[in-house]
């Protein structure tokens, strides 16, 4: 009979003992995976945004016409429009015409918007009918993104915000 001892293998202590360092490392790194998760949806939520700004501009300029971005913070929503109603108001009014409406992600909220009527119009150079800002917040992470807008060159641009 040949000997038992020399096989090569695991013992049922040793695969437990793995097993439980498995689970202590999981029950540490989940939480984190979660609020990094949720740090890169806001990032994206704030490009996005960015994207629908840049857009506005871009259509703007190369249709001579006013386009914008309304935030309707109630509903986490923004809406990319060109201006048809009522042009010297600024707003976004019934009748404009809706391009593309947007919803923010359930964890990802507006917090302010600074802009007038929470509209900003891009004229046909480039510039904005207004200087702003708009706030993205999450309760999770308790982290905030601002994305401004420069009225005199239509720039565009997002930095974590000091709250």
């Amino acid at each position: 009979m040949k000997n038992l001892m020399n096989k090569r293998g695991f013992t049922l202590i040793e695969v437990v003992i793995v097993a439980v360092i498995i689970g202590i490392i999981l029950t540490i790194a989940i939480p984190r995976f979660g609020k990094v998760m949720t740090r890169l949806k806001m990032k994206t939520s704030g490009r996005d945004i960015i994207s629908q700004l840049r857009l506005a501009r871009s259509y703007a300029v190369s249709q001579k016409k006013p386009f914008g971005v309304y935030f309707d913070i109630e509903n986490n929503q923004y809406v990319l429009f060109e201006d048809v109603v009522n042009l010297s108001s600024k707003t976004y009014d019934y009748g404009d015409s809706t391009i593309k409406t947007l919803t923010l992600p359930g964890d990802i909220n507006f917090s302010y918007s600074s802009f007038n009527n929470d509209v900003v119009i891009f004229k046909a150079n480039g510039s904005t009918s207004s200087s702003g800002s708009v706030d993205l917040y999450s309760e999770e992470v308790y982290d905030y993104l601002m994305i401004d807008v420069l009225a005199s060159t239509g720039r565009v641009r997002m930095y974590k915000s000091g709250y």
